[in-house]
């Protein structure tokens, strides 16, 4: 351990990386290069957050008990409410895989086994792909479309609604409780604007509250995924409401917004790549590989995940202080030459041993299975349907949401089909 005296603080702003600029959301490889060159690991002034950048430094940070997702451990995180005052959305958080202790965490995990199992699951990968065939019988065989109106808007939350039984003529409002889940946590917003979206989520609390209990009223709750998680039982334990709550919060945190990055991006980085899309045609059992790899090559994160210092620590030759705000910048790690010397190529069939992409340690992100089957089955319909297809004018008229709260999130990007007549005429 260092003394007392100061180490040497690391510092860099807004002119090294803003990840709110529009030429950084059009291409951040110079950035993300340039931090991990120069900066693995420094203290932002302008973000007031540390940015931890190299692939080795996030795996180790990810796994280091010390630095937790706990929200409310940041310096800045409004005062716990006291317990009188608090709604459903403190009581759901007080709950949340994010903020339990260690134990209660692994009480949590072991409980949502059964949820999470092979043939709960496959109801859910049938139900999902009902969507996704829907969703491009929608589609039809237009001369072009946008794969972010017709595919990123529809199938993300939709899919997390199925999986948690919100009925279909509920899904827009299941959308807007799911967006608010996802805002309610984010320390770059300003405390209004999280509290506005605290605020929003209690009708859907109060929405899945009342469905629970319908369930728990019944002599058998069902053997889809909220009867599995009312059923679980391990001796004695069993899951609350709150705890079942905080499943589906987790859920949504993690599914939604990278799954509706990963429609655009998945496609983009195909359509830019037309080899990697036919070996993947000819090789679909190599699927779950290419998942994992365009979700690495896209890197659509502008704060992939935060973690929060829970003591006072030095990591990588810095002093974190209690409280601090730490970036786990992702993002910039999947793209360190250090792990990935050709970290500019897409490459299905790259070896991806020890990749961060969902996450390393005891909070490994619980929507991976929804994200990688929802994306396997969108891709190879895609691939099915428009087998010639191509982006529009040669870069899809992309366009991005500049002021996206997280993401480099791709608004447009417009495919030429091909399709019938009108594709030949074209």
């Amino acid at each position: 351990m260092h003394d007392n005296a100061p180490a040497g603080r690391i510092e860099i702003d807004g002119t090294v990386f803003n990840p709110f600029s529009p030429e950084f959301i059009r291409s951040p490889t110079d950035t993300w290069q340039r931090l991990l060159r120069d900066y693995p690991i420094a203290w932002h002034r302008d973000l007031q957050m540390w940015v931890v950048n190299s692939h080795e430094l996030c795996g180790a940070l990810l796994k280091d008990q010390r630095f937790s997702p706990n929200f409310r451990l940041w310096e800045h995180a409004p005062p716990e409410k006291a317990e009188a005052d608090k709604n459903d959305w403190d009581h759901v958080f007080d709950h949340s895989l994010f903020v339990v202790d260690p134990r209660a965490h692994l009480k949590l995990r072991r409980l949502t086994m059964p949820a999470f199992s092979k043939p709960v699951m496959g109801k859910i990968d049938g139900k999902i792909r009902d969507l996704v065939t829907a969703c491009f019988d929608d589609i039809g065989e237009p001369e072009s479309f946008d794969v972010y109106e017709a595919i990123a808007t529809k199938l993300p939350v939709r899919a997390i609604a199925r999986m948690v039984g919100v009925p279909t003529d509920m899904e827009d409002f299941f959308h807007d409780f799911a967006l608010n889940v996802v805002l309610s946590t984010r320390p770059n917003l300003k405390p209004e604007e999280r509290e506005r979206a605290v605020q929003a989520t209690l009708p859907g609390f109060d929405f899945f509250k009342q469905m629970i209990q319908q369930r728990r009223a019944l002599e058998h709750p069902g053997d889809d995924f909220l009867g599995s998680l009312i059923a679980a039982r391990d001796g004695d334990d069993s899951l609350d409401d709150y705890d079942i709550l905080s499943i589906i919060l987790a859920l949504i945190t993690a599914g939604s917004d990278t799954a509706t990055d990963l429609h655009t991006y998945a496609l983009k980085g195909l359509l830019e790549n037309p080899e990697q899309m036919e070996r993947l045609r000819a090789h679909p059992e190599r699927m779950e590989n290419a998942i994992i790899e365009l979700l690495r090559h896209g890197s659509m994160g502008k704060f992939p995940f935060f973690r929060f210092a829970a003591e006072d620590a030095e990591f990588a030759g810095q002093r974190i202080g209690k409280g601090q705000c730490l970036l786990v910048n992702l993002s910039a790690a999947w793209h360190d030459p250090a792990k990935y010397p050709d970290w500019d190529r897409l490459d299905i069939e790259r070896n991806l041993d020890g990749n961060l992409v969902f996450g390393a340690g005891a909070h490994f992100c619980i929507g991976t299975y929804l994200v990688r089957v929802q994306g396997g089955l969108m891709i190879s319909e895609f691939m099915r349907r428009f087998p010639r297809a191509e982006l529009l004018n040669g870069d899809g008229d992309i366009d991005y949401d500049y002021s996206h709260h997280n993401a480099r999130r791709i608004t447009r990007l417009r495919v030429k089909t091909h399709c019938g007549a009108a594709g030949e005429a074209a």
